[in-house]
């Protein structure tokens, strides 16, 4: 028993509202060491990398009465911390009601509601059950209920309490309570006395030390400030064979790409978009982000092999195609078109792939101009006033297709930023989403992510491999393809010295 866990960090967190805004100011640790789900996603022993499989977690089980609904069973005897305003109150299935609730509210800032889009009520039938209607047969749905943001259940005296700031504290029933948080610096959580499982956790405090500057995060590991860290291989192979320390590579979750404006010329015309895609080079991408540790991704990871297309998907480039598409659009390479591209400085890949984009580009005639922003100007920028030409990410736990896809390029959600108002594509993704079974959901993934590469409202662009270094007396450590949802074994982390 005891110790604190350290683990180094480049994101920065706007607010620590667990159902607001999404991976753009995700606390990383939260999910798992101060809030939980309904289930939890994970691997099986001996099954493919990327087959996450719902497991109960605030659950105790759950049961199909037809295929459109659902009953939840909650664990009874589950408690929220002991903090003011909940104090320690028992979690009841209208909790669960309400936390979904919360979290599909009609704001733009509650992001992940578009997940939900099956879901069409939730009612508690006793003090321990909540039924849960869907407007069509959907497998997946259970998968929604274990994500790392957009599930996590919160007590609803965070917003009826006028005295309690959801923005700035989050109450949960983990084995960690949310001591301290300050803003750019780091987040301090300490152990949950009253936690479910007796005699976890067995560490005292879980912090998140945010460091953004890489060879600082190494040196804060180095000298066991930090006991876990995740790396890009041109730290990761300065200590990977060192045998002072703990390294793993494992096929990340982090997707690259770029997006295009669809409301406004040039890019609301398709061949401009495929022109795009036909010019760029994109193993310079692997090559020049990741040490050419990654692969090119098709429409989906290449990592979740039983969903992506395999690599022989993947675009060529082919300059004389490309012209021929601009020509055919009504443009001219020889005269130029002048894009606007932004992107956030605070990102280190960011930029960065806008400068590859736009080296590439030119070859054809497409003159970009980068517009570089700090985090708030760039997301209101582009996910408010949708003043861009072409944008770029750099986004990590998409553990699931409708984790990008319902969100960024379903017509209806309000995160899709870049208009897309595609009838097929909007088609092929609500049938992928009433698959019946494992089966027909795979193929049907595979069917859309063809028309979305021939549709072109984004190109992807690399996955890196990722690298975990930590001390070798931290133990229960897990990966997972879903990055944030390692930390649901948090409570079974401990330190062997």
């Amino acid at each position: 028993m005891g110790g604190t866990l350290n683990i180094g960090s480049t994101y920065t967190v706007d607010n620590l509202d667990p159902h607001k805004g999404g991976g753009w100011n995700y606390c990383e640790i939260c999910y798992g060491s101060v809030t939980e789900s309904l289930v939890r996603l994970f691997e099986e022993e001996g099954a493919e990398y990327g087959s996450l499989i719902p497991h109960p977690y605030l659950l105790e089980s759950w049961t199909l009465v037809d295929p459109s609904t659902y009953d939840l069973k909650l664990h009874e005897g589950v408690k929220f911390h002991n903090v003011p305003p909940v104090n320690g109150r028992e979690l009841v299935a209208d909790d669960v009601v309400w936390s979904f609730e919360h979290m599909r509210q009609p704001d733009p800032l509650y992001v992940y509601r578009t997940l939900h889009g099956p879901l069409e009520s939730l009612e508690a039938t006793d003090k321990y059950t909540v039924r849960m209607n869907l407007n069509a047969p959907a497998f997946a749905i259970m998968r929604f209920m274990g994500l790392s943001d957009g599930s996590q259940i919160i007590p609803r005296e965070v917003e009826e309490d006028p005295n309690f700031d959801a923005d700035s504290t989050v109450i949960g029933t983990g084995p960690f309570i949310m001591k301290e948080w300050i803003p750019g610096t780091s987040i301090h959580t300490e152990r949950n006395p009253d936690y479910r499982r007796e005699g976890r956790p067995y560490l005292d405090e879980v912090n998140n030390l945010i460091i953004p500057d890489a060879a600082a995060r190494m040196a804060a590991f180095r000298s066991d400030r930090i006991q876990l860290l995740d790396m890009e291989w041109g730290q990761a192979q300065t200590i990977y064979d060192d045998p002072r320390w703990i390294t793993n590579r494992y096929p990340g979750s982090r997707q690259r790409g770029i997006g295009f404006q669809h409301r406004r010329p040039p890019f609301n015309d398709i061949r401009m978009r495929q022109a795009v895609q036909a010019a760029l080079k994109l193993q310079d991408f692997v090559d020049i982000l990741d040490d050419g540790e990654g692969k090119i991704n098709t429409g989906y990871w290449w990592s979740m092999e039983n969903i992506a297309l395999d690599q022989s998907y993947v675009p060529k480039q082919d300059l004389e195609k490309a012209r021929r598409l601009i020509k055919e659009a009504g443009y001219d390479p020889e005269v130029g078109i002048d894009v606007v591209t932004v992107c956030r400085s605070g990102d280190p890949y960011q930029c960065r792939i806008q400068e590859i984009v736009q080296d590439q580009l030119a070859e054809v005639g497409i003159k970009t101009s980068i517009v570089a922003m700090e985090s708030g100007s760039w997301r209101t920028r582009t996910f408010t006033q949708y003043d861009f030409d072409i944008y770029s990410y750099s986004a990590p736990a998409h553990e699931i297709p409708e984790r990008f896809h319902n969100l960024y390029v379903y017509g209806p959600s309000s995160s899709n930023s870049i208009g897309s108002a595609n009838a097929e594509l909007d088609a092929a993704m609500e049938l992928a989403g009433a698959s019946a079974n494992q089966e027909e959901y795979e193929e049907r993934w595979k069917a859309y992510q063809k028309i979305f590469m021939e549709q072109v409202p984004y190109v992807f662009l690399d996955t890196p491999f990722q690298y975990t270094a930590q001390q070798p007396y931290l133990r229960g450590y897990r990966n997972s393809v879903a990055g944030y949802n390692r930390f649901q074994w948090i409570a079974d982390f401990w330190f062997d010295k």
